[in-house]
């Protein structure tokens, strides 16, 4: 059976047609299929973008010749507490580090180098500043990653948990050390003496108090930190609740034959007045400990307006310490102003600085029946007032006495909610 010329024309005209749209079809599917995979790409380049960009640890990848070939935005604030100009390409000038680049040449001139992991301590704007820092070569390729984290703050934790460690240890260990060799002493004999009996017993009674003393100081100031220690609003009368303070310190005022200058006003003020009462014994019984026999202390009180407690904090002379946790705003209300002063030996200007650390003491000296006391009685007030958002400032000298002003916001507005 033979098929016309023209069938067999139209025919093959088809088949072209059919396999050019194939050609046609083929390479717009492949292309679809590319675009489609590119912006699949693309997305998860962003998405990885954006976490790299986000996270906390600073990272820059580098090249052979230590020029900047990503960087995200954490790694400056890991390293310098100045903003980056965006157009800085070089490694050494973006982290002015010297411990950190003299790494990155290392790594980069040695060959089999693979990883390294280092701490490093710097001051940057006069402040300390620890990092943790890994550099790794990435595999197949003349670059590498570093990464840094700021540990700064991690590192003052662990170096006060030491601190607190070694001190609590020292703080135990005496009063304990002590009630058992009087007690292994009485067992050995002594407790037949009535005279030598009563002394070691008294010795044993004041360091079993002294134990406890600690553990509730400990107790007080965990609770402030932990925030366990709520505040509960209402209405104190501070004068009576100052004099109240004074008279747990009688004895001590008098073997001393110290004088003390009250010039509380008769005032009421909406607060804590459990905290408030805290604080101000603390204060007054640090003043009676330090202040040498015939001297004198002077107690100040009254309500301030927010302008007077603005001039409290911002007319801080340079020798000062403050300590600031007042929210001052316009009409905020009014403010409790507390003053102790005494004409003791002073203390230096170092010394103020650390005031508030637990276990601090001024006289370092762990066995100094002189000033006994847990040290943590500044602690507890520095933790309190942030309690109560107020502010302090210390002024003190060697010599000039020691002046410890406080002021407090008056909570009208918590109490009426409570």
């Amino acid at each position: 059976m033979s098929y016309p010329i023209s069938a067999i024309f139209y025919i093959l005209i088809l088949s072209l047609f059919l396999f050019f749209l194939y050609i046609f079809l083929y390479k717009n599917i492949q292309i679809l299929f590319t675009k489609n995979k590119f912006k699949e790409y693309q997305d998860k380049i962003k998405n990885y973008l954006y976490i790299l960009n986000n996270i906390m640890d600073g990272l820059a990848i580098i090249d052979g010749e230590k020029n900047i070939l990503f960087v995200n935005g954490a790694f400056n604030k890991n390293i310098r507490s100045v903003k980056i100009q965006p157009n800085i390409k070089e490694f050494d000038i973006l982290t002015r580090n010297l411990e950190l680049n003299s790494l990155i040449d290392d790594a980069v001139s040695d060959t089999n180098f693979k990883f390294i992991e280092k701490k490093i301590s710097y001051y940057d704007r006069a402040e300390e500043k620890i990092i943790n820092c890994i550099i790794l070569k990435i595999e197949s390729s003349n670059e590498y990653a570093v990464i840094v984290r700021d540990i700064t703050y991690l590192q003052k934790i662990e170096n006060v948990r030491t601190a607190f460690i070694q001190n609590i240890s020292h703080e135990l260990k005496t009063p304990i050390t002590a009630i058992t060799g009087f007690t292994e002493t009485l067992k050995n004999g002594a407790i037949d003496n009535p005279e030598v009996r009563i002394k070691f017993i008294d010795i044993i009674y004041n360091h079993a108090k002294r134990l406890n003393y600690l553990i509730d100081d400990l107790i007080t100031l965990t609770n402030i930190e932990t925030e366990k220690s709520r505040v509960k609003y209402e209405k104190t009368f501070i004068k009576s609740d100052i004099e109240d303070s004074l008279v747990l310190f009688e004895k001590e005022i008098k073997e001393k034959n110290l004088t003390v200058i009250n010039n509380i006003s008769d005032i009421s003020f909406i607060s804590d007045p459990v905290k408030i009462n805290q604080i101000i014994t603390n204060l007054i019984q640090n003043a009676v400990k330090y202040t040498d026999n015939g001297g004198t202390i002077k107690l100040e009180g009254y309500i301030a307006d927010s302008k007077a407690a603005d001039d409290f904090i911002s007319n801080t002379e340079g020798a000062s310490v403050l300590w600031d946790n007042l929210p001052l705003k316009k009409n905020l209300g009014k403010f409790f102003f507390f003053s102790i002063e005494d004409n003791g030996k002073g203390v230096t200007y170092t010394n103020l600085l650390r005031l508030g650390e637990r276990f601090f003491r001024v006289d370092s000296s762990h066995n100094d029946d002189r000033h006994k006391g847990t040290g943590l009685g500044l602690a507890i007030v520095k933790h309190t007032l942030k309690l109560l958002q107020g502010g302090a400032i210390i002024k003190s000298g060697l010599g000039n006495g020691f002046i410890f002003s406080f002021i407090i916001p008056e909570a009208e507005n918590n109490f009426k909610q409570n």
